[in-house]
């Protein structure tokens, strides 16, 4: 595997050459720190932007662009990870090495930049007929949230930890975000997402990347400004005491959802160290000790789950369970934090954590999406690639684990209670 950096002036090109796949992945990556009121229209922007322009008026247009570009596929996301914004457009396609056409590379890498640049604008407001169906599709996407009782805990959990921390903001937002934005706001937002965001374009295939570098060039050159990278850590509040909210919800099950801070760790023991606490603590599945003493000493719930957020700086801590048992869940689950704290666990159960997260990278490096999310952020925060991460899992050692436990302080437990159990 090959990776090399092409400095565009206000854009960079980074290049990952592999002969492991057959096909190939374009990521253009438009990254910046947080802003809450921007994220809902950021999010909308990249959904229109793939579903039409100037060219292709309507989606079933796109579509039949990809099919003659043998299935070719394209879409934007948006994405929040910390503090870090990022609106990407993705492009998947056959190595050009399959067709049996002289000009297939050009035309489809092209593609993706005769979309991007050439929106469907006229007097600065997007088409009506185009706004109104994202809108719809978005407005849908929003309510289906608030039907999952886990998704809409931590949600809320979250902000009633900080309201004002960027990690309570949702990159879709409300209903009522949505309805603020209009076809000629969304056209300035399309305007300062150019001129104001870094650029960085991900390329990872089987492909002379000399030459598709330079066709990439010859067809991204609006790019006006060069910024600096966002700092991606969340300074998230403390507590001396733990916040304690309980909601009704229409659920038939409660959910418990306890927030920790992660304090004074350092960058190494962050990238590695603590992703093994966690599978111990809470992510490793039924091995795990949330899961053996909520579940299976105990019958409380049927799962339990510990979510690392690393640069939120976050563990979080989620069980859906009948409304009577919150209280004892809560005693298991802080007695599992301090078991975890003083170092109670074997030896084995740490090299069994070791494997398994051993295994899962090993798994990351025979997909393309994985590789490239690893350089991605290996360019952002100097994450170890998966070789380097491997290596540094097999080193963790039980004392590594006991500075994990002595990071954290618990800041929030939100209950969001049921209205109707089964059992009541």
């Amino acid at each position: 595997m090959e990776y090399r950096r092409f400095n565009c002036n206000s854009y960079n090109i980074h290049t990952i050459k592999t002969d492991k796949f057959k096909t190939v992945r374009m990521e253009i990556i438009f990254s910046r720190e947080v802003e809450k009121e921007k994220m809902p229209t950021f999010t909308f922007l990249a959904d229109l932007l793939t579903d039409c322009s100037k060219k292709f008026t309507r989606r079933k247009d796109i579509a039949i662009r990809l099919e003659e570009l043998y299935k070719a596929s394209f879409f934007g996301i948006t994405n929040k990870v910390g503090n870090l914004f990022t609106t990407s457009f993705i492009l998947e396609f056959i190595n050009h090495s399959y067709i049996n056409e002289s000009n297939y590379l050009n035309e489809v890498l092209k593609l993706p930049f005769e979309i991007i640049n050439n929106p469907r604008v006229k007097n600065n407001e997007f088409d009506l007929t185009n706004f109104n169906i994202i809108k719809r599709r978005i407005i849908e996407e929003i309510k289906s949230v608030k039907e999952s009782s886990d998704k809409l805990a931590i949600l809320n959990a979250l902000k009633k930890m900080d309201s004002n921390s960027p990690s309570s903001f949702k990159v879709i937002g409300e209903e009522q975000d949505i309805d603020k934005i209009t076809p000629q706001n969304l056209y300035e937002a399309y305007q300062d997402l150019f001129n104001h965001s870094n650029c960085d374009i991900f390329l990872i295939g089987n492909l002379n990347m000399d030459e598709a570098v330079q066709i990439i060039k010859d067809n991204f050159k609006n790019r006006v400004i060069k910024l600096h990278k966002p700092n991606l850590l969340v300074d998230n509040i403390t507590r001396k005491k733990a916040l304690r909210v309980k909601e009704k919800s229409n659920f038939i099950q409660s959910t418990l959802v306890m927030i920790y801070n992660i304090k004074n760790l350092d960058k190494e023991l962050k990238d590695t160290t603590f992703h093994v606490f966690n599978y111990i603590l809470g992510s490793g599945g039924i091995t795990s000790k949330l899961y053996k003493k909520l579940r299976t000493d105990n019958s409380l719930c049927y799962g339990v789950r510990s979510l690392y957020l690393k640069y939120d700086e976050l563990l979080i801590i989620e069980v859906s369970l009948d409304k009577e048992n919150v209280k004892l869940a809560e005693k298991l689950i802080t007695k599992s934090i301090n078991e975890m704290i003083k170092g109670d666990y074997t030896e084995e159960l740490l090299n069994d954590a070791k494997k398994n997260l051993v295994f899962s990278l090993k798994m990351g490096s025979d997909n393309n999406i994985s590789i490239l999310n690893n350089y991605v952020f290996n360019y952002f925060d100097a994450l170890p690639l998966i070789e380097e991460r491997i290596l540094k899992i097999k080193n963790v050692t039980l004392n590594d684990l006991n500075k994990c436990g002595k990071s954290l302080a618990l800041n929030t437990v939100y209950i969001q209670e049921s209205n109707g159990d089964q059992n009541e």
